[in-house]
């Protein structure tokens, strides 16, 4: 008998007498809700009994896959996507899309298992074997987590989410710019050369070099991420005040501006302000003037659209070779530029005071940016060489 079923014993009125019948209820599977039905014929509790030890079984056992539980996770408009939202965790599509790639890999390679069967060793040893860098593999791990919180909707209860080593990222740390190689950089003769080299056989594609020079420029002072300068607006500047405002970043994949910055949201924009220097204020002024384009205009544009990444970083290629500047051994990329500039604000601001204008949410990631060049701290201690022959005398 399914003890799902229970019998009881009801009076009824029928042709003006009370009489008792046996009847079974139970709770619908489906929605929760109680039902019950008479046990026809049954006179006695032994009949009723017989009769509800022959009806089929409430509940079938299945067998939750991992597949099963995965099925619609980080899929747009699911079931699972909309709780996330309800709990607050709103998640970008970009989001969705990497966290679903990474889900299919791990039902793939464990999707026939049940939860239940699953072990730290089986995760553990399979991503030892992948060829991916620690980061990607801390962020599989997460996803793999939330599975564990997605099964309980699909009753696996009493579950015990394990907890998994990270592991180590082993990405190395962009280099930062010397003095001498930030003025060779920096030359703006530098860029319009670069400019006629790369167009030489295709002028018809040749735009100019300003809106290059000027958003690594940009990049440099404010001490930008790449996607911040190429997503710069009119109404960023705030050139009354000397001071430009980091709002937002553009997204290539999506050819969209966000309102919000890197670890920020739509809720929690994270925007900070950044002081212009004296010397290159005029010089965006007098460009965004000449544009003649409106506050809500980007500024940096490539045949009417903002500058492609790959292209951007195609003419920084360029211009460390055209300045001479050795990278051999070094890992020198646009995003060196931010380390270059957070790496000289420590040097006069106060840490905290460099960690709101880079817009990191730790003093420690502060840190993690801060670079120091070899030859400029050569320079610096140089006056105390003598002091250092005469400690014994």
């Amino acid at each position: 008998m399914d003890l799902n079923y229970h019998i009881f014993k009801k009076a009824i009125e029928s042709k003006g007498k009370t009489v008792f019948k046996w009847y079974y209820y139970w709770n619908d599977p489906v929605t929760g809700v109680m039902r019950q039905k008479v046990c026809k014929g049954c006179k006695t509790q032994a009949e009723a009994y017989t009769f509800v030890s022959a009806l089929p079984s409430l509940f079938i056992e299945t067998k939750v896959t991992i597949s099963t539980i995965a099925k619609y996770m980080f899929v747009p408009g699911s079931e699972h996507v909309c709780r996330l939202e309800k709990l607050g965790k709103s998640l970008d599509i970009k989001t969705l899309k990497d966290k679903r790639h990474k889900l299919d890999i791990f039902v793939e390679q464990f999707g026939n298992l049940m939860i239940q069967e699953l072990t730290v060793p089986m995760i553990i040893n399979f991503l030892m074997e992948d060829t991916h860098g620690g980061s990607w593999k801390n962020n599989f791990l997460t996803v793999v987590g939330n599975v564990y919180d997605e099964a309980p909707f699909f009753g696996v209860n009493n579950l015990v989410k394990p907890t998994f080593p990270k592991f180590t990222r082993k990405s190395r740390k962009k280099d930062i710019f010397t003095t001498e190689e930030l003025n060779a950089l920096f030359n703006e003769a530098l860029w319009q050369r670069v400019c006629q080299k790369m167009y030489e056989k295709q002028p018809q594609y040749d735009e100019g070099y300003m809106a290059l020079y000027l958003l690594f420029l940009c990049t440099i002072s404010f001490g930008l991420r790449l996607g911040e300068a190429i997503g710069i607006k009119v109404k960023q500047f705030l050139f009354d005040y000397g001071m430009f405002v980091v709002d937002g970043f553009y997204r290539y994949a999506e050819r969209e501006r966000t309102n919000f910055n890197k670890k920020g949201s739509v809720e929690d924009q994270k925007i900070r302000v950044v002081p212009i220097p004296d010397n290159i204020l005029p010089i965006l002024r007098k460009y965004i003037t000449d544009l003649n384009a409106q506050p809500d205009d980007f500024v940096f544009l490539r045949y009417g659209h903002p500058i492609r990444k790959h292209l951007a970083e195609k003419w920084f290629r360029r211009a460390l070779i055209e300045a001479g500047i050795e990278t051999e051994g070094r890992k020198l990329t646009p995003h060196s530029l931010r380390f270059t500039y957070i790496t000289r604000m420590r040097r006069e601001v106060a840490c905290e005071t460099v960690r709101k204008i880079a817009g990191h949410n730790s003093i420690a990631m502060t840190d993690y940016y801060t670079r120091a060049a070899i030859p400029e701290m050569v320079a610096a201690v140089k006056p105390a060489a003598n002091a250092a022959n005469r400690l014994f005398e």
